[in-house]
């Protein structure tokens, strides 16, 4: 508690005395100067100047000779420097990238101080002052090469060590780094939080920032220095543009079609004539003075609405097949103001806004009759005050908030109500009519009649920051000290009536015949006994401590101390974990050292080693603790099943079903009697002993942390072009791994056998009340006891900055991540008793991917006057999946997950994959990879001396190649085993032109 103590004392002080470049979206830079000879010369005037906007930062430099200019905004600079018996110099076009100090050395020349010496250059490329792993995407690299989904988190997957991950959701890519699961990245929008509090990173950034808008993207994947936290996967902060003196801005529009896109694979497999495809995509920004040199705006507009195809065929009921279109659109719009008050003191505000309603996208099982959308509404907003409180010191504060409405329902729903179209936030009707929906039938392989999805979710969230930087040179070398402290709120409403109609079951792909039993369902799943409704609030605390000591010239050291703090208060009654049922829990003692090295072994800034340790928190997801306020042992709102205990072993044996659920002449609706029964088992609008899973917390729930460990070396090679290694091992600790404290001992091996629910633990029986009933379903603990996972990468990357008419830019890592747990909901599977068998659950991550390489570059073809070339391709190898078959329950333990033997294993449908090597356990098969290349060709004119045109052709997966998900390992689905039945992102991106304007000016 002292330690504890003493770090609350720490981040109040940092807090109340002098307002860093935190997660600030901001930049350094820093040097000495020195005369001809080499002797340093304090007392140099140095102004640093926004090239574009006239901003600009006034230091001196200190007895050493040395400057330091922290929470620069990013962006072209010039720097003159002046002193009495030199000659004025004046460096221009240095460019400051975001999260990075760039080290710029300056030699004045004696003579007059009238005389100006002026030098033209670029920052330099190898940073010698931070031990991180990662790189920059810059606005050009945005705007000039292809990208169909026109995401900046598709270049950001041309970073060594991140992974790239189309999404099959509308402007949902995201990426994956560390092994780790898309929902533990931290992304930022101009260094502000923007993630869904709820569900993590797994739909990239809270709000999209249009590539339009984005100057620079940072991204960290490895060894992030103290100043950032809460992530076991990538530090991913987006930076926008801002107005300068000059009005400037672009509009653009792109055009495709039916005429230029290839049918997908299984639409040209099926002989099917090529949807109607088509977008619309046209969007503009702007930027310029309202005061010149102090107060500036951007805004930009971007309209995006696409049909895109998508596919599926369905084996044992083609009449489900699709070859079809979703209808999805988005309204994005973003402004920015910013205003130099003085010379010492900035402030800037952003508002993000999208609109994104999603319609008829499917995936997976889902069919035409059976699929949910989703209307979007999210919202970022940032606000920061920076001040320069003396010559070392300068202050940043800093206000953040995201605001999202999701609604999730379905067609069915919305014809419900006239309103329901396209609203969000929607009424309470929206859910509430979920129920009077006719029940979705879920078949083995395929849903049809109708969708259980209807809930709607609000997610805001506030954010208070202050950082403070203090450079303090000649003290045992140079010190670049930060120090922050943040805090967050965060509120979470979810109403939910998914299920309320009701699932049907079956085991097998038979249409219903109500004379015929093999085709009755064998469960039904339906919300009872009325609808969720929750509340959940979380407390945020960050501090943080960072000393860059540069010890010598070409040896830095960087030092730094983090502390988090979760505080999610839950009602923990009906838990007997809790004596308490006031207390949860709270874990105090994350402080997570950082330790880096940096050093440049030529002296002449072309090459550096860097090794760093670290010790990093993830943050624990709200989606992971939400269930610990609703399934609970009473609750208003629960899915029960029927029969409640195992699926009714009638139909598979050729004999009508028992229960009075499943034995009824139609399953297009739930009859009257079917409600009768429901309602009569759990009467409607009251808190009922939930039947289905209960969820517990556990007391000793901590954070999860990982170690992390790196060495790594890079060398400017060429003038602007380097190339890098870098090494990386992680050991992640403490993480979610979920037991079932009530695991049940089934009394043979089949699929529909009786399930005895036993109390292994010695828990659950001694907190009954006498009259109470035992618990018959699965009781599932919340816990950091049992999880762990492991990930080593070796990561290597060539980069050529834009100079002399090319840019190339190479990545290629070779992963293993492997253990017994990634995201936060995993369950123990293997589980017989209490005997977790975490030996036999250990295998490959399920997002491992051995091998990922990505290469894009561009060229201006010399004496064309302005015709341009560019690509990308990306290669992955495939992720691991589970051969087993769910006909059995070898280990009885009631979990219908027993992976069989190694061998080779081979599917009996058309299509199907053939002896698929499997090494057996866990994760024993790997799928299908990945490949696309993409292009584009285009043309810039000068249209006089400031605006431009480009005009480009792009073609998106040029090779049409084929991407497919991971087959279905379950044996027991003959129709769908191991074949290749989905396609990634659903319509698998088959080759795409497109054409595109931009104007410039």
């Amino acid at each position: 508690m002292r330690a504890l103590a003493l770090g609350v004392v720490v981040g109040l002080f940092v807090w109340t005395a002098a307002p860093a470049s935190a997660q600030q979206g901001t930049s350094e830079i820093g040097g000495k100067v020195t005369d001809q000879q080499g002797g340093v010369l304090p007392g140099v005037a140095l102004v640093i100047t926004n090239e574009d906007t006239g901003i600009f930062r006034e230091v001196v430099t200190n007895p050493d000779g040395s400057y330091f200019i922290s929470q620069m905004v990013p962006g072209r600079y010039r720097v003159t420097a002046k002193m009495e018996g030199f000659r004025s110099l004046e460096r221009r076009g240095i460019t400051i990238e975001v999260g990075r100090t760039s080290t710029l050395d300056l030699t004045l020349d004696v003579g007059a101080l009238a005389e100006t010496i002026t030098v033209t250059g670029d920052s330099p490329l190898v940073d010698l002052s931070s031990a991180e792993v990662g790189g920059h995407i810059s606005a050009d690299e945005l705007a000039q090469l292809p990208s169909g989904s026109r995401s900046y988190m598709a270049f950001v997957g041309n970073v060594p060590g991140a992974v790239f991950v189309p999404a099959a959701g509308f402007l949902n890519d995201t990426m994956l780094a560390n092994g780790q699961p898309a929902a533990a990245n931290n992304v930022s929008f101009d260094g502000s939080s923007n993630i869904d509090d709820l569900r993590g990173s797994n739909v990239g950034g809270q709000a999209r920032a249009a590539n339009e808008t984005v100057q620079e993207v940072q991204v960290i994947t490895n060894q992030f220095d103290a100043e950032y936290g809460r992530a076991s996967g990538a530090v991913i902060n987006a930076v926008t543009k801002s107005g300068s003196n000059q009005l400037s801005g672009s509009a653009f529009d792109f055009f495709t079609g039916k005429g230029v896109t290839a049918k997908d694979y299984f639409t040209e497999l099926a002989g099917r004539p090529k949807p109607d495809v088509g977008k619309t995509e046209w969007g503009a920004t702007v930027g310029g003075p309202i005061l010149r040199n102090k107060l500036f705006f951007f805004g930009s507009i971007e309209r995006v609405a696409q049909s895109r195809n998508q596919s599926r065929t369905f084996a044992d009921r083609p009449e489900f097949s699709y070859s079809n279109t979703d209808d999805v659109s988005a309204w994005n719009t973003f402004w920015r103001v910013d205003h130099q008050v003085n010379a010492n003191n900035t402030w800037a505000v952003r508002h993000l806004r999208e609109y994104a309603p999603q319609f008829f996208v499917m995936s997976g099982v889902e069919t035409p009759q059976s699929h949910d959308d989703e209307t979007d509404l999210d919202q970022t907003l940032v606000g920061t005050w920076t001040t320069v409180v003396s010559n070392t010191k300068v202050n940043t504060f800093r206000f953040g908030g995201t605001f999202e409405s999701t609604v999730h329902s379905n067609p069915l729903a919305r014809e419900l109500d006239g309103g329901y179209g396209r609203c969000v936030p929607c009424g309470d009707g929206i859910v509430t009519g979920q129920s009077l929906l006719p029940p979705r039938l879920s078949y083995q392989s395929l849903n049809i009649q109708a969708d259980d999805t209807a809930d709607f979710s609000l997610d805001n969230s506030y954010s208070f920051e202050n950082t403070f930087s203090w450079f303090i040179p000649d003290k045992a070398g140079r010190h670049d000290n930060k120090f922050g402290a943040k805090y967050t709120r965060i509120w979470i409403s979810n109403p939910n009536n998914s299920q309320g109609n009701g699932t049907y079951v079956f085991n097998h792909n038979l249409a219903f015949n109500a004379a015929d039993p093999r085709t009755y369902p064998e469960r039904l799943n339906i919300r009872v006994p009325g609808i969720l409704e929750y509340e959940l609030i979380s407390h945020i605390y960050e501090f943080y401590a960072q000393d860059k000591w540069q010890v010598r010239n070409g040896l830095t050291l960087s030092l730094g101390v983090r502390y988090d703090l979760e505080v999610m208060p839950i009602d923990e009654t009906g838990n007997p974990l809790f004596s308490d049922p006031n207390a949860y829990p709270v874990d105090k003692n994350n402080f997570a050292p950082r330790l880096g090295l940096v050093w440049n072994p030529d002296g002449q800034g072309k090459s550096v080693v860097r090794a760093g340790y670290g010790l990093f928190y993830d943050r624990t997801l709200l989606g992971t603790v939400d269930n610990l306020l609703f399934d609970t042992k009473y609750s208003s709102s629960f899915i029960a099943s029927f029969p409640q205990n195992a699926a009714d072993p009638g139909p598979a044996a050729g004999r009508f079903p028992t229960d009075p659920t499943l034995n009824t002449p139609t399953v297009g609706q739930l009859t009257p009697a079917v409600r009768a029964y429901i309602n009569a088992t759990y009467p409607p609008g009251a808190i009922r002993r939930n039947t289905a899973t209960v969820t517990w917390d556990d007391p000793e729930r901590t954070q999860p942390y990982f170690h992390q460990i790196s060495a790594g070396w890079e060398r400017e090679v060429l003038s602007g072009l380097s190339v890098s290694a870098d090494y990386i091992h992680m050991a992640g600790r403490d993480m979610f791994l979920n037991p079932d404290l009530n695991i049940a001992s089934r009394i043979n091996t089949t699929r529909t056998g009786r399930r005895d629910f036993l109390d292994p633990f010695g828990i659950l029986n001694g907190s009954l009340s006498p009259a109470e009933p035992a618990y018959v379903s699965v009781v599932r603990l919340i816990t950091t006891q049992y999880g762990y996972n492991d990930y080593d990468a070796l990561n290597l990357s060539v980069e050529k900055r834009y100079a002399n008419l090319w840019s190339l830019r190479g990545a290629y890592s070779l992963s293993h991540s492997r253990g017994v747990a990634a995201g936060q909901a995993d369950t123990a599977q293997l589980q017989v008793g209490t005997d977790l068998n975490l030996d036999a659950f250990e295998a490959p991550a399920n997002v491992d991917r051995r091998h990922n390489a990505a290469i894009s570059g561009r060229l201006e073809i010399p004496k064309t006057h302005g015709v341009n070339v560019s690509g990308m391709l990306r290669m992955l190898s495939g992720t691991p999946f589970t051969i087993q078959d769910q006909n059995i329950d070898a280990d009885r333990n009631g979990v219908f997950f027993d992976p069989l033997p190694a061998g080779p294993y081979s599917g009996t449908a058309a299509g199907s994959l053939q002896n698929v090597e499997n090494k057996g356990g866990r994760n024993g098969a790997r799928g299908p990879g990945f490949m696309q290349l993409d292009l584009r060709v285009g043309y810039r004119a000068r249209l006089g001396s400031r605006r431009t045109l480009d005009v480009f052709g792009e073609v998106f997966n040029a090779t049409n190649h084929a991407n497919f998900v991971n087959p279905s390992g379950d044996r027991r689905n003959t129709a769908d085993f191991l074949r290749l039945a989905g396609l990634v992102a659903t319509s698998g991106l088959p080759r795409q032109a497109q054409l595109g304007l931009r104007l410039g000016f």
